[in-house]
């Protein structure tokens, strides 16, 4: 059994037993449920998945998320590579032959 399947499967049947008749079912990995916006009743699919990275609540009381404080590092600017000399003459070489 995959890592966290037991759990997801525990919560499809929270959400099963919340939405009642108003849940429709699963389909390819969704769940799908009936909710009102305003004007009538939509769809909405909700994927399941268990993140590598925890997220937790504020310590203030708040049921606010806070993603903040991520404890992942950033992700760095894409530098491209240096090309050296022997490189450049090889790529005006090939291009030449392919008449680019």
């Amino acid at each position: 059994m995959a890592k966290g399947a037991l759990a997801k499967e525990n919560v499809k049947n929270t959400i099963k037993d919340a939405f009642g008749t108003n849940f429709i079912g699963e389909y390819d990995n969704k769940l799908y449920v009936w909710a009102d916006d305003g004007s009538g009743k939509i769809q909405v699919s909700i994927a399941l998945t268990c993140p590598k990275v925890y997220r937790g609540i504020e310590e203030t009381g708040s049921s606010e998320m806070n993603f903040d404080d991520d404890a992942t590092e950033p992700v760095n600017e894409f530098k491209p590579a240096d090309i050296t000399p022997d490189e450049q003459d090889t790529l005006e070489e090939l291009m030449k032959k392919l008449g680019l």
